[in-house]
């Protein structure tokens, strides 16, 4: 296994046990000091640049309480498995969201990472169906779990 498929399996394991702790910590002591985080694809404001491992900390935490914790459940499934870029990784995504009563929302995108030194120095996420999403949680406001 590469140096940077390592380090972006202890980033997306990071994510995920700091989703389910709701505790980012976990995952910002894999980012390089000076990392920046971007999210396009979906109108402002919710499309953001974040710089440096507080701020980007912050701006996952506001995103996930905002999107993901609305939901009851969030299912993360590559497309693909990921794909080597100079300095990084490449990976199609979806997430399956469920929330009771609802029907299931199916956010896809794809994100390039690039790694110095094993930390996590660049992540680049673009939503396909941002607008669609943005439908779907103002259809359904009032069944979805209120944001954080």
């Amino acid at each position: 296994m590469s140096e940077d498929l390592t380090a972006f399996m202890q980033y997306a394991a990071a994510f995920e046990e700091g989703f389910a702790a709701d505790d980012w910590s976990r995952m910002s002591v894999l980012f390089d000091d000076a990392i920046a985080w971007a999210v396009d694809g979906l109108p402002s404001p919710e499309a953001y640049l974040a710089q440096g491992r507080a701020n980007v900390a912050a701006s996952i935490k506001r995103s996930v309480d905002a999107f993901d914790r609305r939901f009851d459940r969030r299912e993360p499934a590559p497309l693909r498995p990921p794909v080597a870029i100079p300095s990084g990784i490449h990976l199609e995504w979806q997430v399956t969201y469920t929330r009771e009563g609802l029907p299931p929302f199916v956010l896809r995108g794809e994100e390039w990472d690039v790694f110095h030194d094993g930390k996590l120095a660049m992540h680049y996420e673009r939503i396909h169906n941002g607008v669609e999403a943005l439908a779907y949680m103002a259809r359904h406001h009032e069944a979805l779990l209120p944001a954080r």
